[in-house]
This record gives structure tokens, sequence and C-alpha cells, in this order.
């Protein structure tokens, strides 16, 4: 409709009385003016609106009077905060940005230097065509196919690749041609694309990234959706500091999603539940506070530091004063510093790095996958079946959890569609013939991937495995057998 608005611009003098009018303590008048005119009464509003009164009626809006005591010079200092706040928060959002960029860039190219430009290296649905564009009333001609949402996505990568002005987009282009590997394409992607990459990669490949950053669900798998709402949670706090745009007490859009796997997150969840069990995202969640606590989260695994984590939380702190409403607008609750997410020493246990180093060293296959290796058997059915019969006599290696299993590749020989013998009688003896802990299976994945002296300085078991040099003899050696030790059925 057409607008209807037709209030005329006022002159800063006028805004200034308007505020006065209204209320407002000004100090200063000289320099309240020099404030409205570098800042702006429009933008400022947003900063003073918490002090207008409270209506008789809640039910109605703010009127446009001020509570009494307000000052310019509080508003003022509110804002100034604001801007110190986006500039920190920006700084430590591009730290994790840029470390997302590295691991779709390592994760993809795995599969291939151009795998984000190939459908078959990711999730089908994006690269499958849209409805049908019908320019003509009889709509039997002139139609065509609309291209696919990665068509689109690569349309606009191609673009932003060619005005790129960065001397290594030139120095690639120039040497080899277009387009660039996924492992530097990524450091040319806006995070939007950056976002809509991730969402689209194959799940395994998902899953993984979230495994990295300690994104878990509670079976030990990569939790994606957890993940990809952080994800969007931090663009949308990003686009907020870029764009100068009000983040205090901001209620966010995208309220963070909580995952039960992570202990010192579950502050973020109210006591309300919902029918399904489910608790309720918090006030916490919804506002600057939650941004901050998964900046901590996530900065403490990739950069095991607290540094900007501090940072923020003094710079929040010194503002705060003896002000708790000031801390309160901001979502932090009444236990904040209870949580063990500000404690000095937070971080990842040294046992979690460790797993997460034996992992990057190999590919892992979630159960559909891994099953498909076991061609020996003709039906997927009866693929399944044998993997985890495998599994559970030991013959088989997976991690982490007791329900989330992730097979590690180097298991699976290609040429018979089987387990290789060496690998079952090596697992059997590593696991005592059963399933394993998980504590176990992840000895045994370590076991694999670990230079021993008896094969040379540098020569693991599995670079044995690899290179035809494990022989039956050299794994009596290295494990002996067990008392027990019998032979597993095989068909």
């Amino acid at each position: 409709m057409p607008s209807t608005y037709t209030k005329p611009l006022l002159a800063l003098e006028e805004q200034l009385a308007r505020l006065v009018e209204r209320g407002m303590e000004i100090r200063d008048e000289e320099s309240a003016l020099r404030k409205l005119q570098a800042i702006g009464y429009y933008r400022l509003s947003g900063y003073w609106y918490p002090f207008r009164e409270e209506p008789s009626d809640l039910a109605r809006p703010r009127p446009s009077t001020f509570a009494h005591g307000t000052t310019l010079d509080e508003v003022i200092e509110i804002y100034c905060f604001d801007e110190h706040l986006r500039a920190a928060l920006l700084g430590a959002i591009a730290r994790i940005e840029v470390a997302l960029r590295f691991w779709v860039g390592h994760r993809l190219g795995r599969r291939g230097p151009f795998a984000h430009t190939d459908a078959a290296q990711l999730d089908p649905n994006w690269s499958a065509p849209r409805s049908r564009i019908c320019n003509r009333p009889d709509k039997l001609n002139a139609c065509s196919w609309q291209d696919s949402e990665h068509d689109e996505w690569l349309a606009k990568q191609r673009q932003i690749e060619d005005i790129s002005n960065e001397a290594f987009v030139a120095h690639i282009h120039n040497s080899y041609g277009k387009p660039l590997p996924v492992w530097t394409a990524t450091e040319t992607m806006t995070f939007e694309s950056l976002n809509r990459l991730y969402g689209n990669l194959l799940p395994q490949d998902r899953e993984q990234i979230a495994v990295e950053l300690d994104v878990l669900r509670e079976d030990g798998n990569g939790d994606v959706a957890t993940f990809a709402n952080w994800i969007e949670h931090l663009r949308q706090s990003r686009n907020l500091c870029a764009h100068h745009a009000r983040l205090w007490n901001r209620n966010h859009t995208a309220p963070l999603a909580v995952p039960y796997s992570s202990p010192e997150l579950q502050h973020l969840l109210s006591s309300n539940v919902h029918g399904d069990g489910a608790r309720e995202v918090s006030l916490a969640a919804r506002r600057v506070y939650g941004t901050i606590t998964l900046v901590a989260y996530l900065l403490a695994r990739i950069d095991y530091s607290n540094q900007m984590r501090d940072e923020l939380l003094n710079l929040v702190l010194a503002f705060a004063g003896n002000r708790p409403e000031r801390l309160a607008s901001m979502g932090f609750p009444e236990d904040w510093r209870d949580q063990e997410i500000w404690s000095r020493d937070y971080g990842t246990s040294p046992e979690r790095r460790a797993q997460a180093k034996l992992l990057r060293q190999v590919e892992v296959l979630y159960a559909k996958d891994a099953a498909e290796r076991l061609w020996k058997k003709d039906a997927e059915g009866n693929r399944r079946s044998l993997l985890n019969y495998y599994r559970k006599r030991g013959a088989l290696l997976s991690v982490p959890g007791t329900s989330a299993h992730r097979y590690p590749s180097f298991q699976f020989d290609t040429s018979t569609g089987d387990v290789y013998d060496l690998v079952i009688t090596a697992n059997r003896r590593l696991l005592d013939g059963q399933r394993g802990s998980e504590e176990t299976r992840w000895r045994a994945l370590a076991w694999w991937l670990t230079p021993l002296r008896a094969l040379g300085s540098s020569t693991s078991p599995l670079d044995a495995l690899t290179g035809n040099a494990l022989t039956q003899r050299i794994l009596d050696d290295l494990l002996a057998p067990r008392a027990d030790e019998q032979p597993i059925s095989r068909t």
C-alpha cells in the first residue's frame, strides 16, 4: 500500500527540544547537538526506548515520554558500549568463520580439488532441477527448467572469483585456469555462501565437521542440525555487527539450539518443557549472552584459548559495573558466574582433542557406506547384517560411542568386498574378541595409527597394512595371540 507517512523532517534543535519536552535530561546542549548530528535521532531511538515510561495497560505500546531521571548521557554511554561490543564480537566471529572456511575446504577437498563443482560429491537435493518456467499462456512452448540451486550457487561463486582482486586468485587463474580448488575457493566466499555450501555437503562430511568442533548428538555422531543453527546464528550476528545494528539487548531471530551432549550449555535452556519433553530455550539463548557463550564454546575448540572470550567478558563487565539490570538486558542469567564455560581453565579435554586428532588421520564411513564396502553379500540387508556381525565380535573397529558407529575405511578390502584377514585378527586381539568399550576402541584406533619401533621409527601398523608389509608373522610379534583365539565365521 502507498505510504501515509506525513511527518516533516525536524532540524537538530527541534529534535533536541522534543527530547526535553518528553522528559529527557540534557546536561550539555552543545554536546547533545553534536551527538545527534554524529549518530542520528532515529538510530539513538532504539537505545532510549527502554527508558520510555511503562504503559498503564501492558497490551498497549509505550508512551513517548521518558521515565524520571533519564539522561541523554546514559543513552550515549549504552550506544558507545554497543559499538565496542559489536567490534569485539565481530573479531571473534571472524576467527570462527576463518576456521569454518578451512574445515569445509579441507573436508570437501579430500573428495577432489573441484568437489564443490561436482554434484556427485554433494547433497543430491542441491543439484535437483527446480520447477518449470513457462512464459506463454498456452504453456506449450517457450518452457524451460530452472537451474538447480547448486547451479545458481556456482554461478555466484564464479562471479565472486572473477571480480576478486586477491593475488592468489589471479595467480591460480593465470597459472592453472578456472575454477579455484575448493580449499582456496572457500577463502573468497561470503559467510552466506559458505553457509550454503556447508549445508549441502554430503551428510557424512557435515557430521565430521561438526565432530571436529565438538558439536555432538548424544549418540556421539556429529549434530548437523545444531551446527547449522549455530552457523546461521553467527551469520546473523555478524551482519548485525557489520551493519552497525543495535546488539546489546536485541532478541535474536535465530535463538541458539542447545545440544544435550554439551553440559556447559544446558543453562541456556529454560525450565519450561514442551509436550515432547524437550526444554525451551531461555532468554539467555535469545540475547547476546547466548552469542558470547557460543563464541566461547567454539573458540575453546579452535584456538584452545579463552583470550577472546575473556576480552568480551571484561568489556561487558566494565560496562555493567554495579548495574545488574544491564547484564539482565543482555540475557545474563543470575547464576552465570557459576557456569563451567566461564571458568578460568575452560576448554576441551585432552582426551577429546586426542580423539579428534586420530579421526583426522583416517577416512571414516557411516554404517550405510561401510555396508556398501561389503559387496561380497548381494543384498543390502545381508551387508548390514555382516557389518554388525563383524563389529559385535570385535573383528571390525568402530568409533566413537556405543550407538554411533563410524568405521575407519582402511579395514575394508575393496578387491574382495570384505574385511582384510589381518585386520580381523588384529582387531579381535585389540578388542579381546568383543565389540569393546568406547575407551578400548579408541586405544585400538591409536594402535593402528601410532608408529612402532618394531616396524621402523616412522611406520605404523596402518602404514604397513597399506604398503603390503604387514604379515601374519609380524602381526604375531606386535600382538600376541589370545589364549582362546578362534577364527570367526566368514559366511
